[in-house]
């Protein structure tokens, strides 16, 4: 089998050893406008080619960028513009030369200076991914929101309702290969093949929930996991136990795929024993092509609890020590062969050609800076960020991989907001950065993920469980000016850790379980916005789709976030000045953000129930009028600005006449954002 393979490359002479020695620099897309002949910029070749450079199979223009970048690296250029049809190939002598013409190529709109919609797409060496601040004065506030085991149907129905109409900018979706059988959450996480069927759906169904999601303006996110594959079921085990033998050839007499691989895959693959029979006619493997402790294939280095060491030695994010070992006993790829990358390669472009623009990349802290550099960056992305903890940053990965995740300021900002000392409170209007080594503008900021969650709710961690007070968290999130691309969360309830989706419950779920529906008979199936902390017990223990990202206020406070992120703070109100519990901000000259702490009946709040805060006579000073609090708004969809749930209005001395926030709850209004009469 393995030599089969192996005939299909051309890489013979590297077999034995890492085939990368240096990593490939990336080509990102750029919010710009494409460059001009006379600022530092020159044409190098003007392609054009209906077929090369058109739509492919599935109606996408992906495949067309990707050949527009093999083009520029043959004539050394760094920035490619693209238009169906057409791939322009430059060489800019700055970031500054590219951007020269960027200016003019913006427009208004209710949040401020935009880019415009449609237009050439443009690539370049130069951009890093999703920038703040383009041109030295146009501000990009991305806001993404993953979709925790949505199926591709309710996702497609989720991005043209919901996602699109509201200015999300990203959707990440679960792990899209085929995985092991099981109702959990993470066999997501345990890859059988390249196959894209899985629990959430056919790779049909895939392919259109893309499509659907990028006509609304949504890119999609996949969260990429090729560090390692499925760890073996029980069957494989016992075999390895009952061989009798530890010799490499010790599974060659055993003739049948069955007993080679016992294991079954979501969608029929087999594995095991370090093998893939694969799905796709390219991703078959044997254990020759996982790392091993020399020669004996079945064995390797671990990388798991306590400590998270390997051998004695931890990742400490600036080397690879543990990059060859197995993660929680799962079969390492063994990413220097040219089998591998070339699997790996075809698995990451035909991602793309499907229309995927944006990766998470699943344990990136145990790959190879080089080797995993020559998968991702043959292809154009949008975006790219890495999975990561606590570990001090390498600035190559950021260069050569991508955004880190960081997880520190969420956790700052649910503990300032959620303390029992109210005193704590006031912090909240310090927060600038999460991890004190890695800078906003190289991070995502998400308010929640799958491995920080917790059984019961918990104050000062980021969970539904926690009701009103997650919703001002998301909410206060979204106000505050600081970070750049931050990441929202559409998920499930559980009662269980490990509880997949509603229908796939954990223990007494089906291995192969039929997960719930969000929508049905066209309407989405979640849990209303709660207006006490904590939920009840028994309403947060429910097998039931939550949808966080859909809870009151969040839609209009993503507009609020795209006017006014990125701009100075320039006024604070808290205790003395106002009460305690009480806060309020300014954000440059025309947004204002103001909220109340809430009462928690599990830690039975000493300060009490705090009640509404009523605003008027405080001098804000933004224009005058009537506004709208976008913390209150649901859907932007179909909404006419002419009504609002809770408005305020501030006079000529920009005094605040009326208006008030809830206890527990945050307001936000910008100039912009004016109701109309």
């Amino acid at each position: 089998m393995a030599q089969r393979l192996r005939s299909l490359f051309c890489f013979l002479p590297f077999l034995a050893g890492a085939i990368f020695t240096t990593p490939l620099g990336p080509v990102r897309r750029c919010y710009v406008r494409p460059p001009e002949t006379n600022s530092g910029c020159v044409l190098l070749q003007n392609l054009t080619d209906a077929k090369t450079f058109g739509l492919n199979k599935f109606g996408q223009d992906t495949t067309g960028q990707r050949q527009c970048l093999e083009a520029l690296r043959k004539v050394s250029g760094n920035t490619f513009v693209f238009s169906v049809g057409s791939c322009e190939l430059w060489r800019c002598s700055s970031k500054e030369a590219l951007e020269h013409a960027t200016e003019h190529w913006f427009s208004k709109d209710q949040s401020g200076n935009s880019l415009a919609k449609v237009g050439p797409a443009v690539f370049s060496e130069l951009c890093n991914y999703q920038e703040p601040l383009i041109a030295k004065k146009i501000r990009r506030n991305p806001v993404f929101v993953k979709l925790w085991e949505w199926n591709y149907v309710d996702i497609a129905k989720e991005c043209e309702e919901f996602l699109g109409p509201n200015g999300f900018d990203g959707v990440q979706i679960s792990p899209v290969t085929e995985h092991i059988l099981g109702p959990q959450w993470w066999t997501k996480y345990q890859p059988v093949s390249f196959s894209l069927s899985s629990r959430s759906g056919s790779m049909e169904d895939f392919s259109k929930m893309v499509s659907a999601c990028r006509r609304a303006g949504v890119q999609v996110i996949v969260d990429l996991i090729i560090n390692h594959i499925a760890s073996p079921c029980k069957e494989a085990k016992e075999l390895l136990e009952t061989s009798g033998s530890r010799s490499p050839g010790f599974l060659k007499d055993l003739k049948d795929q069955k007993n080679l691989t016992p294991c079954v895959g979501w969608n029929g693959s087999l594995f095991g024993n370090r093998r893939l029979a694969g799905a796709r006619g390219w991703d078959e493997a044997g254990p020759e092509f996982f790392h091993h402790q020399g020669s004996d294939l079945m064995e390797n280095c671990f990388v798991g609890p306590p400590g998270w060491s390997c051998g004695g030695g931890g990742n400490d994010g600036t080397g690879c020590s543990c990059c060859s070992c197995d993660f929680l006993k799962m079969p390492d790829w063994d990413t220097g062969l040219a089998e591998v990358h070339q699997m790996h390669l075809r698995h990451v472009q035909e991602l793309h050609d499907i229309g995927v623009t944006m990766l998470r990349v699943d344990l990136s802290l145990f790959e190879s800076i080089e080797e995993l550099s020559h998968v991702l960056n043959r292809v154009p992305w949008d975006f790219i960020y890495q999975e990561w903890w606590w570990e001090k940053p390498d600035p190559m990965r950021h260069r050569y991989i991508g955004h880190f995740r960081d997880i520190t300021y969420r956790y700052k900002l649910t503990h300032y907001l959620g303390d029992s000392n109210l005193e704590k409170l006031k912090e909240v209007l310090t927060l600038e950065r999460g991890h004190d080594e890695i800078i906003p503008e190289t991070s995502l900021y998400p308010i929640a993920f799958h491995d920080g969650r917790t059984w019961k709710a918990k104050p000062g961690n980021a969970t539904y469980k926690n009701g009103l007070e997650y919703n001002q968290q998301q909410k206060f999130m979204l106000a505050w000016p600081k970070g750049v691309n931050v990441m929202l969360w559409g998920g499930y309830g559980w009662s269980r850790m490990s509880d997949g989706p509603p229908g796939c419950n954990d223990k007494t779920g089906s291995p192969h379980c039929q997960p719930e529906p969000v929508y049905v008979d066209g309407k989405a199936r979640c849990m209303a916005t709660p207006y006490e902390s904590p939920l009840p017990k028994k309403l947060s223990m429910q097998r039931r789709w939550i949808c966080e990202h859909r809870w009151e206020g969040v839609a209009g406070l993503i507009e609020f976030r795209k006017a006014c992120g990125g701009l100075p703070v320039t006024r604070t109100w808290q205790a003395p000045e106002v009460s305690p519990g009480q806060l309020a901000f300014r954000i440059g000259e025309e947004c204002f953000g103001a909220l109340v702490r809430g009462y928690n009946e599990k830690q039975k709040s000493p300060w009490g129930h705090l009640g509404n805060w009523r605003l008027a006579g405080l001098e804000i000073n933004l224009p005058s009028g009537r506004y709208c609090d976008m913390g209150s708004v649901s859907t932007l969809r179909g909404w006419d600005r002419k009504r609002c749930p809770r408005q305020v209005v501030v006079g000529t001395d920009g005094r605040i006449l009326s208006g008030f926030v809830k206890e527990g709850d945050l307001l936000a209004i910008y100039a912009a954002g004016r109701m109309e009469s």
